[in-house]
C-alpha cells in the first residue's frame, strides 16, 4: 500500500538524521525484519561510501519522466483502479523522497560533493482540519458545535438536538408537533471542519470542509424531505418510498427513495459532481432545458452548466476524504490545492508560470500539510514554499 511505503522513507530519513523516536524505532525494525531484501535495501541505501554515486545518479534523473511513467503504468493497470492498490507504479515516489534525502545528507556533510539544489524547506506547522461546524437555528441563534458541551444543545418544537461524544449532531422527534414543519435548521464548516449530521429520518451526512448544509427539523406532514447543499457532503438516506430525498445543490437537483451517495458542488469549481455508491439516484439540471440522468452505482454524473455527461468511477476515490484521505486521481495542480486550502485553512498564491501536469496519488488528510506538499514534490514537477499559512506554488 503507498502509504505503508511513504512512511517507510520517511522512518528511514528520519534515521539518517538521527531523530528517530523509540516507537518509530521499533516501526523501522519491524519493517527490516519482515524480509531480506528490505534489509538488503536499508543496508545499501545508508552505506556511506555508496552516496556520493547516488547523488550523481539523483542529479542525472528526469524526475518529471519518471512520475510520467508512472502514471502511464497506473493508466494501463487496469480502467478505473483504487489509486492505493498501486504500489508498483507508485513507490517510484518514495524512492524519489530517499535520494532526495541522501542527497541533501551529504550536501550537508561534504562541501566537495556535486553541486545540488535542496528542495524548499517549509516553515513552520499547519495542522489538519478536524470536527468544527456551526448550527444555525431556525430563530437564528448560533452555536459553535467546535466548543458546546456534549449532550441535549436545543429543544425546537419537540425536536431534541443533540451532540454526541464522536461528533455528531443528531435530530431526535421528543414529541409529535405540527410548529417544527417548515422551520429550517442550517449546519456549516468552515475551512479546516467537517462533521457528521443525523437527520430527523434518520438519514446520515458527513459535510466536507467549508460546506453548508440547510434542512427542516421535522420531515413530518411534508410531501418530500428537502435538503440544499452548498460545498461537499456525503449521503446515507434513510429509505422512505413515500416521501423522495432530494438534495438542491448549485444549479442541480438529486431525487433518491433511499441510497448512499456523494455531491461536490462547491461554487469555486467547474462542474458539480454526483457519484453513486449505492441504489439509485436521478440527477437533473436546472431550468427547463437542463439535462436529467439515472445513476447506477458506480457511476458519477458531472453537471457543466445544464449538460450533464455520466462516467464510470471507483466510488470509493470519491468519498476518501470522508474515510481520511485526499485521493488525487489525474488531477491538475489548481484542482489539488483547492482542497488543500479547504482542508488546512490556508491561502494559496501562484508564482511564475506552472504548466499543467496530472497528478495520481494518496495521503491522508491527519498530516501536516508539509507532508502533503512533500508528496507533490516528489514528482519535480512543482515546488512549494510555505510562509505561515500562506503556500507559494513554483515551477
Amino acid at each position: 500500500m503507498f502509504e505503508n511505503e511513504f512512511n517507510i522513507s520517511l522512518l528511514i530519513i528520519r534515521h539518517l538524521r538521527g531523530e528517530l523516536s523509540e516507537q518509530e524505532q521499533a516501526d523501522l525494525n519491524a519493517w527490516l525484519e519482515v524480509s531480506a531484501t528490505n534489509r538488503t535495501y536499508f543496508d545499501e541505501l545508508v552505506n556511506e561510501e555508496t552516496i556520493p554515486a547516488k547523488l550523481v545518479m539523483f542529479n542525472k534523473l528526469d524526475k518529471a519522466a519518471i512520475w510520467n511513467k508512472a502514471l502511464k503504468g497506473i493508466n494501463e493497470a487496469e480502467p478505473h483502479p483504487k489509486v492505493y492498490q498501486l504500489s508498483r507504479y507508485v513507490s517510484v515516489a518514495a524512492v524519489l523522497l530517499l535520494l532526495s534525502a541522501v542527497a541533501i545528507l551529504w550536501f550537508n556533510k561534504s562541501p566537495e560533493a556535486p553541486s545540488f539544489v535542496p528542495p524548499v524547506v517549509h516553515s513552520g506547522k499547519v495542522a489538519p482540519g478536524g470536527n468544527k461546524a456551526y448550527l444555525t437555528l431556525a430563530d437564528g441563534k448560533t452555536i459553535s458545535l467546535t466548543d458546546a458541551n456534549n449532550g441535549q444543545l436545543a429543544e425546537q418544537a419537540g425536536i431534541s438536538i443533540q451532540k454526541t461524544g464522536d461528533g455528531q449532531l443528531v435530530y431526535r422527534m421528543a414529541k409529535r408537533n405540527e410548529e417544527a414543519v417548515g422551520k429550517i435548521n442550517t449546519v456549516t464548516t468552515p475551512k479546516g471542519g467537517q462533521y457528521q449530521i443525523v437527520l430527523p429520518d434518520g438519514s446520515k451526512v458527513w459535510l466536507n470542509a467549508a460546506s453548508t448544509l440547510s434542512f427542516p427539523t421535522s420531515f413530518a406532514s411534508m410531501k418530500n424531505r428537502f435538503v440544499e447543499l452548498k460545498g461537499e457532503a456525503y449521503f446515507e438516506v434513510a429509505k422512505d418510498r413515500t416521501k423522495p430525498f432530494i438534495v438542491k445543490s448549485n444549479e442541480q437537483k438529486v431525487e433518491v427513495l433511499g441510497t448512499h451517495f456523494n455531491i461536490n458542488a462547491y461554487v469555486d469549481e467547474e462542474n458539480t459532481k454526483t457519484t453513486l455508491l449505492e441504489g439509485s439516484v436521478r440527477v437533473s439540471g436546472s431550468g427547463i432545458f437542463g439535462d436529467n440522468a439515472l445513476l447506477k452505482p458506480n457511476q458519477q454524473s458531472v453537471l457543466t452548466g445544464n449538460t450533464i455527461k455520466v462516467l464510470p468511477v471507483d466510488p470509493e476515490s470519491a468519498i476518501d476524504w470522508k474515510n481520511g484521505y485526499f485521493s488525487f486521481n489525474k488531477e491538475d495542480l489548481p484542482t489539488i490545492m483547492r482542497k488543500i486550502s479547504r482542508w488546512y485553512d490556508v491561502e494559496i498564491v501562484y508564482q511564475g508560470n506552472y504548466t499543467g501536469n496530472d497528478f495520481t496519488g494518496v495521503v491522508s488528510r491527519n498530516k501536516d500539510v508539509s507532508e502533503v506538499l512533500n508528496l507533490l514534490e516528489l514528482t519535480g514537477l512543482v515546488h512549494f514554499k510555505t510562509e505561515g499559512r500562506r503556500i507559494v506554488v513554483m515551477p
